[in-house]
């Protein structure tokens, strides 16, 4: 068969043509397979770049602090995860989160796969979200008042329970939350924009005590439980399992802490029930927390993206986190690569 002027000969893929015996070879993919690592914090990066490595994933890192993109041309990768955290602003990243956002739909736009994309993206940057989510599906959750300034509070504060905890709707490592004690506590901190900052939905919710003093978390990887962790805060709202994870006190002169311990015989109804919670939040990888009380409720208070393993909790479970990481990611990319060459294939037939 002639080709003509238009059909030059290539080296690359081979596929049989319309009614003939010959073939007709078509150029060569000009991307290798990769995965745009998006993220704001270099310091929950290195166990995952290593474990790419070592699977031998090419990637790149996408710093959102100093990125720019073209809305019409912003796909380079074959697929992306975000690792975007939601206490960016925490670390004078105050863009970060917008900017994922923004990314996070534009590459979304343009039909590139994103692991923990933009809806999850939206629940972990967003309490009020997390728990409309949840409260949907039936779990429970603590009773929660929105308020969008001192002025609100003022005028809901008799309907207040004390005490409180006061967080901000966007937050993460335990950012800007507080204990009020009573109503003379939160008067005399309404006008303090520390306590308050501008530019944040805040919210008074229902303290919540576990039957032990410990909060339970769980991780999943594609929809498959990965390991579970019991979370014993000493004088601090951050229960950041990075190791080295700076821990702001909640009484000052008192050491702040964290103690965290593998929890092999998790509950098997509460594993399900975190499952659901990820699924209807879309999160491919990430964990969700929550509270044995006394009374025996089991109150659900934390979807979180941006999993971090810590070395103990997987020596002891026998696991390696960003290991099975990297094995649905390559899962993923063999797709993505499958779907490039079937259009490929479509397109010179």
């Amino acid at each position: 068969m002639k080709q003509n002027s238009e059909q030059k000969k290539q080296p690359g893929l081979s596929f049989p043509s319309k009614g003939e015996k010959e073939s007709v070879e078509l150029p060569e993919p000009d991307f290798i397979p990769s995965v745009g690592i998006i993220y704001e914090n270099d310091a929950w990066l290195k166990p995952l770049f290593s474990a790419l490595t070592q699977a031998g994933i090419t990637h790149e890192g996408i710093d959102v602090r100093k990125h720019g993109f073209d809305l019409r041309a912003s796909q380079h990768h074959t697929l992306y995860l975000n690792r975007v955290s939601p206490s960016s602003y925490m670390r004078g990243n105050a863009g970060a989160i917008s900017h994922a956002h923004a990314l996070l739909a534009t590459l979304e736009s343009s039909g590139s796969l994103v692991v923990n994309g933009s809806r999850s993206f939206h629940m972990e940057t967003s309490k009020v979200s997390q728990q409309l989510l949840m409260n949907e599906l039936g779990v429970l959750t603590p009773e929660t008042h929105a308020v969008s300034s001192a002025a609100a509070v003022l005028e809901m504060i008799d309907q207040f329970k004390f005490p409180l905890i006061l967080k901000p709707d966007t937050g993460g490592s335990g950012a800007l939350i507080r204990r009020i004690e009573n109503k003379e506590h939160l008067l005399a901190l309404i006008d303090d924009p520390e306590v308050f900052p501008p530019g944040h939905l805040m919210l008074l919710q229902e303290v919540i005590q576990s039957s032990d003093g410990t909060i339970s978390r769980v991780e999943f990887v594609d929809g498959e439980f990965l390991l579970a962790m019991k979370v014993n805060p000493m004088n601090t709202f951050n229960l950041c399992p990075a190791e080295g994870c700076p821990r702001n006190p909640i009484e000052t002169g008192v050491q702040a802490d964290a103690h965290f311990e593998a929890w092999p015989d998790v509950p098997h109804d509460a594993v399900a029930q975190a499952r659901e919670i990820l699924r209807a939040a879309r999160l491919d990888i990430g964990g969700v927390e929550w509270m044995d009380t006394s009374d025996g409720r089991r109150v659900f208070i934390d979807i979180n993206a941006t999993s971090v393993y810590r070395k103990d909790i997987q020596q002891a479970l026998g696991v390696d986190g960003f290991g099975v990481v990297c094995n649905y990611l390559s899962r993923e990319l063999a797709k993505e690569a499958a779907k490039c060459e079937s259009r490929l294939y479509r397109r010179y037939r």
